[in-house]
């Protein structure tokens, strides 16, 4: 009991320790039902645009769209737990994707050889910026921005700007193919999502990792190595972005240049309206989730509409604002109730 209140006052709580803070608990639980309603909301406007959007065809194959973002967006979610942000991964992703397909040659007999190579790319680089972030203090965006600048040279020079080797047919089938009416990627991403909401709800690691992004120096207190935990959040981003990577040159049928610039942004708007503080140490997989699937289709309306490119980055960058001012609007009225 004396450590739970020490606990608190570190922390500079005023309310008993143990006690969930309302304002905290709104702006967690309320987002992901809003944005069930969002996306339930595009579903109608889509089908009213496109007869046939909401067919149960079309809507399977949008979410297989989004599983690619989707696994990218794991990564994310878990370094934004920490209060970090990865933004290497747009490179990491299209190094793994360059070295899966260029080891592998094409070759089914190659696909194990290759896919450890690109998922060990994954796994250094995250390490890498984990290391620097956590043990040399170096700010997340600072380190990660700088990684990802290093991949992008890495990239060009190890293919000397023309990818090489080409898509095992096993990850062609895979990525492309389904089981029934469910595609494959799809039935992937699921289990992902189920994996990793249980390992953050169910596990120890899982409360480290959220007590690290709640108060660094109380979870030092209380016996978590903030360090270790840091460093596999980041390791774990570099490793979910390789497997993008190498899945989504599965589904392209090749790698190319600049193939992970798409996720950036996207992966960073899903976990914030997800309802994860950008603060670190609230949050959640489940609610990314939910968010990938409304900005696929929020793209795929755009698109139907014909609006540009341009329009369409106008678009995700307005999201990431009403996001940031949605939160701190449920943050402001959770504590006026309390």
């Amino acid at each position: 009991m004396r450590h739970d209140s020490d606990a608190a006052t570190i922390a500079g709580r005023s309310e008993p320790a143990g006690r969930p803070r309302l304002g905290h608990h709104l702006s967690q639980s309320a987002a992901p039902i809003v944005l069930v309603g969002f996306v339930l909301a595009l579903v109608v406007v889509g089908n009213l645009m496109a007869p046939g959007f909401a067919a149960p065809g079309n809507l399977a194959q949008l979410l297989k769209l989004a599983a690619f973002m989707g696994i990218v967006a794991i990564g994310q979610t878990l370094v934004m737990l920490t209060g970090g942000i990865d933004l290497s991964l747009a490179w990491v992703l299209t190094a793994a994707a360059l070295v899966f397909t260029d080891v592998s040659q094409g070759q089914n007999a190659g696909l194990l050889p290759a896919l450890a190579a690109a998922l060990a790319v994954g796994v250094a680089v995250g390490a890498i910026n984990g290391f620097a972030v956590a043990k040399l203090r170096i700010s997340p965006i600072v380190m990660t921005l700088a990684m990802n600048n290093i991949m992008q040279g890495v990239a060009l020079v190890y293919s000397d700007g023309t990818p090489r080797g080409g898509v095992p047919e096993a990850m062609r089938t895979l990525t492309t193919g389904a089981i029934g009416p469910l595609p494959t990627m799809v039935l992937l991403w699921a289990a992902a999502t189920i994996l990793v909401m249980l390992v953050l709800r169910c596990t120890r690691a899982g409360r480290a990792l959220l007590a690290v992004g709640e108060n660094p120096r109380v979870a030092w207190l209380s016996g978590i190595g903030n360090t270790r935990v840091i460093i596999l959040a980041y390791t774990a981003s570099g490793l979910c972005a390789a497997l993008a990577g190498v899945l989504f040159a599965g589904f392209s049928g090749q790698a190319f240049l600049g193939m992970g610039d798409q996720f950036v942004l996207p992966t960073i708007v899903a976990v914030v309206l997800g309802g994860t503080s950008i603060l670190g140490g609230r949050g959640g997989y489940g609610g990314t989730a939910i968010a990938v699937i409304f900005i696929t289709l929020l793209t795929t309306v755009l698109i139907i509409e014909n609006i540009s490119p341009g329009i369409r980055n106008i678009v995700f960058g307005g999201v990431v604002i009403v996001a940031l001012f949605f939160y701190r609007f449920l943050q402001n009225s959770g504590r006026s109730a309390s």
